[in-house]
């Protein structure tokens, strides 16, 4: 058992402890690996949202060159920029105004009321704004226009309008100062709708949301479902848009959902590599296991049958030597003499044949001629020629069966069997010598059983009993000599006659040893 545990220990320290290890590092490495793919998701998606906020900002640096040249040519500025209006229907009004406030803006609409709510309100949200305005004149001055996104609240119905603020590279007029009033959800419904859709794809979902509300006011998906995804989507403010933000998400699934779907696969993974080096540890300790009790149980086995084969040649060898030397003075005394020899020589015969059945049996050449027999009459045969060997032990037995139990078996190994079992319920039992042997019928099988009132097997080696060499290392029954191979060659002859054999036993109450056999059909 010291070499068991110490390969045990040995198989620990060299499989479990660098999985568990390794276990341990992988699982806490998940939540970094898990938050370094996250930040690449993230990463990616922000410069989607960049690119759709560049695109936004061109379109309006676009309606800034077309405004500027039709100022260049004053005889159409009016025709120039209301024919722009027309093509970008999302913008509603521009107007042209100087810092001073000294005289009234131009104004260029296509909705007179829109005009009439702007001239009444211009001059309060121009001052409103004038540090705004100031500073887009100082990056003008240092040769950088800039597009200054401000809200202009025009009236109560129509509060969902932007203005795009930015200064001409030349007065006209007199006035320095434009601004584009337009609408904020036309503009990303109409202008940014293909370049959205172009980015989204088949991958991604885009959508605009107003910031007050959360409102969804467009998305690239056209779903029932698709608000579900706006709790885990990425936003970003719109560059020049304030009220407005962006989300993106990626289709079909969250960056979450697929961190958390990684996060379980991996754990998975780590979990189906521990069970299977567990079972693999497991497997090969059972496996060396049973090789370090076979080789202990091999060392006991040469020890035993060296004892057992010198005690039958000690006293034939001294029985020979004394009638050898004509000590014995009386035939009484001689037949005595020739008696034990002979019973010794039997015993040792008994030995050696058991230990040639084995190799037999290991090398896989042992045969059996299964012919029909009568098992009562297989073990009154038995019987009789063990009942001289039981009555000079101090034994009684009783015998009951049934009559005309035909099996198919080999007569010899069958009664080689009975004798196993007779001799062990011979060697392990105590004050109490009494055998039943019992044969009935138990449906298509019939059944043997020999029963002792010994010291019984303990449960827990009644599941070894039967393996080669196995001997009871503790208790009464380590007293007894043997060679640990007869229950083993009992087995293996029941087997081969397609039985089965089964153990009850109770310590110090006695053992049952019952035989099955199939019957001749």
């Amino acid at each position: 058992m010291h070499s068991i545990r110490k390969t045990g220990l040995i198989l620990l320290l060299v499989f479990l402890l660098p999985a568990v290890f390794y276990s341990v590092y992988e699982i806490s490495s998940l939540s970094r690996n898990e938050e370094v793919i996250n930040n690449i998701y993230q990463n990616q998606l922000d410069a989607i949202l960049y690119s759709v906020n560049q695109y936004s900002d061109d379109v309006a640096d676009s309606w800034t060159t077309k405004i500027e040249s039709a100022l260049i040519s004053s005889d159409t500025i009016s025709s120039a920029i209301h024919e722009f209006l027309d093509v970008n229907p999302d913008v509603a009004l521009i107007f042209l105004a100087d810092t001073s406030l000294r005289q009234q803006p131009l104004l260029y609409t296509n909705s007179d009321p829109l005009k009439q709510v702007i001239a009444s309100r211009f001059f309060q949200a121009v001052q409103d704004n004038k540090p705004e305005i100031d500073r887009l004149i100082v990056y003008m001055d240092n040769g950088f226009q800039k597009l200054q996104p401000i809200s202009f609240d025009l009236n109560g119905d129509n509060n969902h309008m932007e203005t795009l603020l930015f200064i001409l590279n030349k007065p006209f007029n007199n006035n320095l100062v434009c601004g584009i009033v337009f609408n904020p959800e036309l503009f990303i419904a109409e202008t940014l709708r293909p370049k959205l859709q172009t980015i989204a794809a088949d991958k991604f979902i885009l959508s605009a949301h107003r910031k007050q509300t959360d409102e969804l006011v467009f998305t690239t998906i056209d779903t029932v479902n698709r608000y579900d995804y706006k709790a885990q989507a990425i936003t970003k403010d719109f560059w020049i848009l304030p009220d407005y933000y962006l989300g993106i998400n990626m289709k079909g699934r969250g960056i979450h959902a697929i961190v958390r779907e990684r996060t379980y696969l991996n754990l998975g993974l780590i979990l189906v590599l521990n069970i299977v080096l567990l079972f693999g540890v497991w497997l090969v300790f059972r496996n060396v296991k049973k090789e370090i009790q076979l080789a202990e149980n091999k060392s006991v086995f040469v020890s035993n049958v060296s004892h057992e084969i010198r005690t039958p040649l000690s006293l034939i060898s001294m029985f020979a030597e004394t009638l050898e030397m004509g000590r014995v003075q009386t035939k009484e005394k001689q037949q005595e003499y020739y008696e034990i020899i002979s019973k010794e020589a039997q015993r040792l015969t008994a030995i050696v044949n058991r230990i040639l059945n084995f190799s037999q049996v290991e090398a896989n050449k042992s045969s059996y001629t299964l012919e029909p027999l009568d098992l009562g009459g297989a073990v009154d045969e038995v019987l009789k020629t063990y009942t001289y060997h039981l009555e000079s032990k101090g034994f009684d037995y009783s015998f009951t069966k049934e009559d005309n139990l035909i099996i198919e078996a080999d007569k010899e190994a069958l009664q080689e069997v009975i004798i196993n079992v007779l001799d062990n319920a011979i060697k392990y039992s105590n004050k109490t010598r009494n055998i039943n042997i019992q044969i009935a019928n138990l449906g298509n099988m019939a059944y043997l059983s020999i029963q002792d009132h010994g010291i019984g097997i303990s449960a827990r080696d009644q599941k070894n009993i039967f393996d080669k060499f196995y001997r009871v290392s503790t208790g009464d029954l380590a007293k007894g000599q043997g060679t640990g191979l007869g229950l083993s060659l009992v087995k293996h002859i029941i087997s081969r006659h397609n039985g089965k054999i089964k153990v009850k036993s109770e310590l110090g109450r006695g053992t049952t040893f019952t035989i099955y056999l199939p019957l001749k059909q």
